[in-house]
């Protein structure tokens, strides 16, 4: 019953293998970064990550996505034509995958920094220009129809690996994180570690995000795994 969360850094985005009694779950599939000097969706470099730890169809069991946005949801469809494994998000989150529009996926642009902000309005055109491109490959390459709805105390034990669903709304309506029997959590962009441990810089709104965290705050959690960033003690927000 060893159980194992594996860090995948796709330059600047995290996927996270939980592996137990030789099974996998895939949490998070990479995708299109809006900073990247050169456009590239993170496929090749992912799949042959999983390769090198030894997936294959056989051992990998589901596919959760910690969100909807693209650069954690734009590989998922290949993987799971590759695989044959199902996939599985918060049903809040189902449009962001299903059919996302600019619109849509401009929203996620709110920052509590007032820098943030700035560097959003200037930049405000290139933004739109990179994600209309992003949009356009996902439309042709990535967009699905889920496979499994997941909700708050859902358990992953019938696909090998021991743990539960948090919904934690903020980021995305449907953000949801996954603590595991050892007590740690892979938690999305609910959190991020670039340069140090802090809550999302940028959510869809900001005051379920609080909550969320609130919610964190109930629980036994030791090490929280980011979609951004290095791996945590949780304590640092205790």
């Amino acid at each position: 019953m060893s159980q194992e969360i594996i860090r995948i850094d796709l330059n600047g985005v995290n996927c996270y293998l939980g592996k137990q009694d030789g099974k996998f779950i895939l949490f998070d599939t990479g995708g299109h970064l809006i900073l990247d000097k050169q456009f590239d969706n993170r496929y090749d470099m992912l799949l042959n990550w999983l390769k090198t730890y030894g997936c294959t169809p056989e051992n990998l069991k589901l596919i959760v996505l910690t969100h909807g946005d693209n650069d954690h949801a734009a590989n998922a469809l290949m993987l799971k034509e590759h695989f044959g494994t199902k996939i599985a998000i918060h049903e809040n989150d189902r449009k962001l995958v299903e059919n996302p529009d600019i619109d849509m996926m401009m929203k996620s642009f709110k920052y509590r920094d007032i820098v943030f902000k700035l560097v959003f309005a200037v930049m405000n055109k290139q933004i739109k220009k990179i994600i209309l491109k992003t949009l356009s490959d996902y439309n042709e390459h990535g967009k699905f129809t889920p496979d499994i709805y997941l909700s708050d105390g859902d358990s992953l034990n019938e696909y090998g690996f021991d743990a539960q669903i948090l919904h934690i709304p903020g980021h995305t309506y449907g953000s949801i994180g996954i603590l595991t029997k050892e007590h740690d959590l892979i938690a999305g962009d609910a959190f991020a570690n670039i340069k140090k441990p802090e809550i999302a810089p940028n959510a869809l709104d900001f005051k379920q995000l609080r909550e969320s965290i609130r919610k964190l705050k109930t629980q036994q959690i030791n090490k929280v795994y980011p979609g951004h960033g290095i791996p945590f003690t949780f304590t640092l927000h205790k």
